[in-house]
């Protein structure tokens, strides 16, 4: 077997797990420069609303970046696979949204700091 056989999977899941992390992460600081999340909070948004409204599309960016992700590592590099496809699928996602977490840092982002 190859290096990259054993290589694939973990970089992966790497990969889609730093993404996540980065954009969910961009998205709340370009929110709070803009002031954008101080004024929803003034509107009377709670804070459950802003996180799914934030966790919904991630998601939805999640699973198209793991089917392309799962094309890539099957269709062009010819990794082979055994077990179940979905299994892996629904890890690699799982991995995603642990990194939508880490990308969400709640105290930083949605409580804006005392003047």
């Amino acid at each position: 077997m190859k290096f990259r056989n054993y290589l694939a999977p973990g970089m992966a899941i790497s990969f889609i797990c730093f993404l996540s992390t980065l954009t969910c992460g961009l998205a709340f600081i370009v929110e709070k420069k803009d002031g954008m999340i101080h004024r929803t909070k003034v509107a009377g948004v709670t804070t459950v609303e802003i996180m799914l409204s934030h966790f919904i599309p991630q998601l939805g960016v999640i699973l198209i970046q793991s089917a392309c992700a799962f094309l890539i590592m099957f269709v062009m590099y010819d990794i082979p696979h055994e077990g179940s496809l979905w299994l892996a699928y629904s890890v690699v996602i799982w991995s995603g949204i642990g990194g939508i977490g880490l990308g969400k840092d709640k105290r930083m982002c949605i409580y804006p700091p005392a003047p």
